[in-house]
């Protein structure tokens, strides 16, 4: 009978042990994850409308420039010194998507060109150290981009940016409440990414 009473008392607790071996969730991977999900859905900014353009007329002072931003986001973009001000107009990437493939590095010292920038940016023309992004660029009779096919692009990239965003975070949030593990999660992921590039390739995304 004592010895019954004690084999019960001294039984292993099942649901402990099962309870003791369960995946604790990841609550840092869960709230990287509901960020990513919450930038899908936070509103971006308005563009540009030619009502918040400035036109100038300028000759450049030399060379188109590249100019490659390795210290904050690895991104490239190019840069005019023209004779009408002290700062650099640039060209995000953008303008050199919609622009003839090549066509940007062709311009040279004293090309005359005609360009429209955000009017607010009226008083860094003169600072020497400032950078001015134009939105309209014609040289001649030949216009390389306008605002409206700026716009477009530059839309197209932030909606592709926020597809990646919210894939990401389904993902993130999934492996981090366990319902998918690592390794599967790796592999959804990259198969989303050869994907992503094969749209664009082929520019259906």
């Amino acid at each position: 009978m004592f010895f019954k009473i004690f084999t019960i008392f001294h039984k292993p607790n099942c649901n402990l042990m099962a309870g003791d071996n369960k995946k604790e969730i990841n609550w840092t991977i869960v709230l990287v994850a509901l960020g990513l999900i919450a930038y899908y859905f936070f509103p971006q900014g308005k563009d540009l409308t030619p009502d918040d353009l400035s036109s100038k007329t300028v000759t450049l002072n030399s060379d188109v420039t590249m100019i490659h931003n390795s210290k904050r986001d690895g991104s490239t973009y190019r840069q005019l010194w023209t004779k009408e001000a002290r700062a650099a107009f640039t060209i995000g990437s953008p303008g050199d998507v919609v622009a003839p493939e090549g066509s940007l590095d062709s311009f040279k010292k004293g090309d005359v060109l005609n360009i429209k920038y955000a009017s607010v940016n009226d008083n860094d023309l003169n600072d020497g150290a400032g950078e001015v992004p134009i939105y309209y660029l014609q040289k001649g009779k030949r216009v390389y981009f306008d605002l409206d096919s700026y716009n477009k692009v530059q839309d197209a990239a932030t909606h592709r940016f926020k597809v990646i965003a919210i894939i990401t975070g389904i993902l993130l949030l999934l492996y981090g409440f366990n319902v998918i593990s690592q390794k599967t999660t790796w592999i959804t992921a990259g198969a989303g990414v050869a994907l992503f590039i094969i749209l664009v390739a082929l520019d259906k995304f």
